[in-house]
């Protein structure tokens, strides 16, 4: 299905292939549908739902799957090996396509890499919130006004600020600005 063929026409993950994804690693990990709720601390239902298609996870849902499951989480979504060291901005790949939420996740880096890279773009009000992950971040805005709070510490970064998050913080994202905010992070 859609994973970096010609064009960036056919750079996205459907939903269903996701699905298919993790369910695929939840039983190799010979783990129940129970199994994987109890580790990630989402509902059996949620994850039914995503398993067969029917819903987008949040990127904070998506890292707890991952975590669970004891998996990286571009060695989940991303079916390519392909290990270009530059990717265009017509070739990024959609983390979640089909999500209309007022954020954009897009990878800055293809394949398996022990460094990984994620656009996130914002709409004017729109928030991104985790409950932390295994992961360090690194990431910097690069249009627009952001409100970062770290536990529940909140800190405003403006174009040019830069952010540190350790691993298992939580932390929420919020554009503040009037228009669009453009962050880049990396994860390792």
């Amino acid at each position: 299905m859609n994973i970096i063929k010609n064009g960036p026409e056919d750079m996205v993950m459907s939903d269903e292939l996701l699905g298919e994804r993790i369910k695929t690693v939840r039983k190799q990990r010979s783990m129940t549908l129970q199994d994987l709720a109890d580790r990630s601390g989402l509902s059996i239902g949620f994850i039914s739902k995503v398993e067969r298609g029917l819903t987008s996870p949040a990127f904070s849902a998506l890292l707890g799957i991952c975590r669970a499951l004891q998996v990286d989480l571009v060695e989940l979504v991303q079916a390519s090996t392909d290990r270009r060291p530059v990717i265009r901005k017509n070739e990024r790949m959609s983390m979640f396509p089909k999500a209309d939420d007022g954020l954009r996740h897009e990878f800055g880096t293809q394949g398996f890499r022990k460094i990984k890279g994620l656009w996130l773009t914002l709409r004017p009000g729109a928030e991104d919130i985790s409950r932390g992950h295994s992961e360090e971040e690194l990431g910097i805005v690069i249009k627009g006004r952001l409100k970062v709070t770290l536990e529940k510490e909140p800190y405003i970064l403006e174009e040019g600020d830069a952010l540190y998050i350790d691993s298992y913080v939580p932390h929420s994202l919020k554009n503040i600005g009037n228009g669009e905010c453009v962050c880049f992070f990396v994860f390792n």
